[in-house]
C-alpha cells in the first residue's frame, strides 16, 4: 500500500512539473513571469481577431511561434506573423467606398524573456520581455515589464508595455504606444482558470512627411478562460472596447478610427 502511494505521488509530481514547464498563459493579452526550463521547447500558434470600426473593418492575425528554454530563467522565441484584412476604403474619384481584402506576410519576430523572481516562491513574480520584428513593410520593437503573483487559487498579473514600429510604405509612418494590462484569474480546478482582463493602450502615429499627429487612448476589458493539461494548453479571451479617453470618433464614445469595437484572441501551446 505504501509503495502504491509513493508511485502515485511520483506520477503526480511528474504531471505537475510537466505542466509547470509548459509555460502556459492564463490571460489572452497579458503575460506571466513563467518561462520554459532549459532544453524544453513549445509550439505556440496564436489567432487574433479585430472587428468593427466606423467603416467596415475585419482583421485576422495569425502568429506561429517556437519557444525554447535557453538557460535557467531565460526563454527565447521565434514567431512568424501573417494577417488578412477586409475593410472599406475610399478610392479617389469614386462615389462609394470599395471593400478591399488583402493577405500579407507581416514579419518575423525574435523574443527574449528573462524571469527575475518566481510568482509562487517569492513575494512577487517578475520578468522582462523584449521583442524585435522585421518584415517587408514593417520594423519595430516591444518591451514589457511583467509582474504577477499567485495566492492560493487567485492569480494576479500586471504588464507595463511600450512599443514602436515603422510602416515602410509609400509614405513612411511611425506608430508608438505605451500602456498596461491587468488581469485577475481564479483556478476553478487545477486545469481551468477563469479571468478578467483590463487593457489600456495609448498610441501616437505620425506620417514622416507631415507634421500632423494622431493621438488615441482606449480601454479594453473582457473575460478569458484557459485550460491546461500535460499535452497542450489553450486560452481564449474576448475584449470589447469600453471607452476612448482620447481620440474618440465623431458620434461615438469609442475610437473606431484606429481601434476596433472588439478584439478576441485564441492561444494554444504544445510542449515538444
Amino acid at each position: 500500500m505504501k509503495s502504491i502511494s509513493l508511485v502515485c505521488a511520483a506520477l503526480l509530481s511528474v504531471s505537475v512539473a510537466s505542466r509547470a514547464s509548459a509555460s502556459e498563459r492564463h490571460f489572452g493579452f497579458g503575460y506571466e513571469s513563467t518561462v520554459l526550463s532549459p532544453g524544453l521547447a513549445e509550439l505556440e500558434p496564436w489567432t487574433t481577431v479585430r472587428a468593427g470600426r466606423a467603416d467596415y473593418f475585419s482583421r485576422l492575425e495569425a502568429r506561429v511561434g517556437f519557444k525554447f528554454g535557453l538557460v535557467r530563467n531565460l526563454q527565447a522565441a521565434l514567431f512568424w506573423n501573417i494577417s488578412s484584412t477586409a475593410e472599406d476604403v475610399q478610392v479617389p474619384g469614386a462615389a462609394l467606398k470599395s471593400r478591399l481584402s488583402t493577405t500579407d506576410f507581416q514579419s518575423l519576430s525574435a523574443q527574449l524573456k528573462y524571469k527575475l523572481t518566481d510568482a509562487t516562491a517569492d513575494a512577487l513574480g517578475s520578468a522582462l520581455l523584449l521583442e524585435a520584428q522585421a518584415g517587408p513593410l514593417l520594423v519595430g520593437a516591444e518591451a514589457r515589464v511583467i509582474l504577477d503573483k499567485q495566492l492560493g487559487n487567485l492569480l494576479l498579473a500586471l504588464n507595463l508595455v511600450a512599443t514602436g514600429y515603422e510602416q515602410l510604405e509609400l509614405t513612411s509612418r511611425f506608430v508608438g504606444s505605451f500602456g498596461a494590462t491587468a488581469g485577475a484569474g481564479y483556478f476553478l480546478t487545477p486545469n481551468v482558470v477563469a479571468s478578467l482582463e483590463l487593457r489600456n493602450e495609448n498610441s501616437l502615429s505620425k506620417e514622416r512627411a507631415e507634421s500632423m499627429r494622431s493621438l488615441s487612448s482606449v480601454l479594453y476589458a473582457g473575460p478569458s478562460v484557459s485550460y491546461a493539461s500535460t499535452r497542450f494548453w489553450l486560452t481564449l479571451a474576448v475584449q470589447p472596447q469600453v471607452i476612448a479617453f482620447k481620440g474618440a470618433t465623431d458620434g461615438y464614445h469609442l475610437d473606431l478610427t484606429q481601434n476596433e469595437y472588439v478584439q478576441a484572441r485564441l492561444l494554444l501551446g504544445f510542449p515538444l
